[in-house]
């Protein structure tokens, strides 16, 4: 018996399946890297392109991304989501002191 993805011989189909499994594992790995390196580049485009355009550092735009994202991630599973997001942009406001 052979295995059709890499063609070592095996003895069994419990072999077979180990080895299926491994190129699959392999497979799940290879294309998890991939995204995770897609995901990277399209952050970065749009921490280039938000820098340029409000002409902020790179620090400050980060800082920025993290505040939003800690507002959106409290908010997974609530109910009332306008009203928080209301009370926050008022606490984070021009106006505001933090």
């Amino acid at each position: 018996m052979q295995c059709p993805v890499c063609s070592r011989q095996v003895n069994d189909e419990a072999e077979l399946m180990a080895c299926l499994t491994g190129h699959l594992r392999e497979e799940a790995t290879r294309q998890a890297r991939e995204m995770q390196r897609i995901y990277l580049m399209m952050m970065a485009s749009q921490l280039t392109i938000a820098c340029v355009t409000t002409r902020s550092t790179p620090q400050d735009v980060v800082g920025t991304f993290g505040e939003v994202y800690g507002l959106l991630e409290n908010l997974v599973g609530k109910n009332d989501v306008s009203a928080e997001i209301e009370e926050w942009l008022k606490k984070h406001g021009p106006d505001s002191n933090e």
